[in-house]
């Protein structure tokens, strides 16, 4: 910046960053009868939440309880209580937990209630679905909006990504996945294919896009309106570079315009931009072997490089680097000669269904393909250590291939010729051919896949435990039988395409208590500075619940940290 003098602004709350948990943070504070200015290093709102699939994992919603009387399943706080309690273990924080569980369903209902955010829930089982106190009623789905709702703000709204979409088209939920799968199958399924298909058709020769938002965008602009029509203003392309101590509280931060520098005088700081999985010195530090040393290959916005964590440390606050888990693994592949997240796809159709396993280079698998993305990259982590390796194969045979797609390549009748020309999709008469190809062992490969068929036509996998939890099965494919996620690798042509564990988010972050203030290097909060999202540590202790489980809390403990800002000033 050219600039010698800084601007200055006043403000009750000033909130950095435009994820979930950021936009729930400025109008819960503006609600309560605050003044407040958003702060986004991005040149579009939206942050990870935008490109996720914008689900909230919440217990005790009047959501689930309504699901849960049409599917017979009852939920109670003490169940999800004990489900948490097992997978946080010792670093469980009981008034964490208890945070969480309380307001969790009150920011539900005040979203829905003060904005134009709308939720709905479907059947989706918790990730370890044969766990005391699990349940398939927790996980929320933002309900899609057109673009003519969105309004104004809709121009400044970051895009989901692009290699999800089909023809333009992003998926509402992965219930309607299997709905595409099912088109040539089931009346009812190709109705709502039709019906879906003659829509976009129709948007795409009105306004050359769709116009239908879904997922985490649609969430996104749900809040990004709500914060437009409450006259909340939104700083784009100013990071935040400082913040200001005076004395023991925060009172504000400097930006980093387009205008040039700008001291941002508050009453208190709400942290919210990401975390740090672009950050390669903490990820040096803070995450396991190998994937610490290698290069990310992660669908997380450029951005989020740990501005939040260096500035808190910077002035007093600690980071927390115990959780069981740094991040949200994520397995993922990389599209050749494409950089950027825009280059890289998360794998979460393909490994679940019958006909693909993954291996590593020695040629033996290593974890249960169909576990939650998170699960599987934690397995994958500890072998690739183990056994020296950088990445993983996933396999499908022909059939699989063509029915489900593999990665970037779509199912049939999706043409394969430029994957194979640049390298991203291997193909192969044997399995052998495919093995030498791809650089794999082929003895060794040849026996796995021998193995894996013979008990995966009787539907079992006694090396892994493939397919006998219920979130399994519920990925699978429903016409599969014995087993809806077992499915042997018999019919040539073969297909490879090379797999790294990627993540979504990190869960170690900064030090917070019950009301996400930031704790200083002794644990006694920091007046006026709290953390929330990727930014605070994991309130979980590191680990992975369900559906929505990053968004969840993180929409929850900014949605207390507002209220508690506002607490505060109301005594000054």
């Amino acid at each position: 910046m050219t600039e010698m003098n800084p601007s200055l602004r006043q403000c009750d709350v000033l909130v950095i960053g435009t994820g979930g948990a950021g936009l729930t943070a400025a109008i819960t504070a503006k609600k309560a009868g605050l003044s407040v200015l958003i702060a986004e290093k991005d040149a579009v709102f939206g942050g990870t939440t935008a490109t996720s699939g914008g689900a909230l994992w919440v217990p005790g919603t009047h959501h689930s309880a309504e699901l849960g009387a049409k599917t017979g399943e009852a939920d109670s706080r003490e169940q999800a209580q004990r489900y948490l309690e097992i997978e946080a273990g010792q670093r469980l924080d009981p008034a964490k937990l208890a945070a969480f569980l309380d307001d969790g369903p009150r920011m539900i209902d005040f979203l829905e209630r003060e904005t134009h955010v709308r939720f709905t829930a479907m059947p989706f089982p918790d990730y370890h679905s044969e766990q005391e106190g699990a349940a398939a009623t927790r996980s929320l789905f933002s309900v899609p909006i057109t673009a003519g709702e969105v309004g104004p703000v809709l121009a400044d709204l970051k895009r989901e990504l692009p290699q999800t979409s089909f023809l333009g088209m992003t998926m509402r939920s992965g219930a309607e996945v299997q709905l595409f799968f099912s088109a040539t199958r089931s009346f009812s399924a190709f109705r709502h294919v039709a019906a879906r298909m003659l829509r976009h058709v129709w948007d795409m020769v009105r306004h050359g896009e769709s116009q239908s938002l879904t997922t985490g965008r649609a969430l996104v602009a749900r809040l990004g309106r709500t914060v437009h029509e409450l006259g909340i203003p939104m700083l784009l392309s100013s990071p935040a570079r400082s913040l200001i101590r005076e004395g023991e509280a925060v009172t504000g931060a400097v930006l980093d315009t387009p205008d040039g520098p700008l001291i941002v005088n508050a009453g208190a700081v709400i942290l919210a931009a990401g975390g740090y999985p672009r950050d390669p010195a903490r990820r040096l530090a803070e995450h396991p072997e190998p994937v610490n040393r290698l290069p990310l290959i992660s669908p997380v916005p450029p951005g989020n490089t740990g501005d939040s964590a260096n500035m808190a440390e910077a002035i007093g606050a600690r980071f927390q680097s115990n959780g069981a888990n740094a991040g949200a693994w994520m397995p993922v592949s990389q599209m050749p000669g494409v950089e950027g997240f825009t280059g890289v796809w998360p794998h979460l159709v393909d490994r679940y269904k019958p006909g693909f396993l993954i291996v590593l280079p020695d040629g033996r698998r290593c974890a249960n393909e169909s576990a939650s993305y998170h699960d599987l990259g934690k397995q994958m982590i500890a072998a690739m250590a183990e056994r020296g390796a950088t990445h993983g194969w996933i396999i499908g045979d022909g059939p699989a291939v063509r029915r489900w797609g593999i990665g970037f390549q779509k199912p049939w009748p999706m043409p394969q010729g430029k994957l194979l020309r640049n390298g991203y999709l291997l193909k192969a008469e044997s399995l052998e051919a495919l093995a030498k190809r791809a650089g794999i062992d082929p003895e060794a490969l040849a026996e796995t896949v021998a193995a894996f068929n013979t008990h995966a036509s009787n539907g079992e996998d006694p090396e892994f435990h493939r397919g006998r939890a219920p979130y399994d099965r519920y990925h699978g494919d429903p016409s599969h039988r014995p087993n809806p996620a077992l499915g042997p690798l018999t019919t040539g042509p073969y297909y490879a395409v090379k797999i790294h564990v990627g993540e979504i988010g990190n869960f170690k972050g900064i030090a917070t208590d019950e009301n996400a203030q930031v704790l200083d290097t002794s644990d006694r909060p920091i007046p006026g500075l709290y953390a929330v999202g990727n930014d605070m540590a994991n309130a979980f202790g590191g680990s992975y619940p369900g559906g929505g489980g990053t968004l969840g809390p993180g929409m929850t403990f900014a949605y207390r940290a507002a209220r508690h800002a506002a607490e505060m000033s109301a005594k000054r």
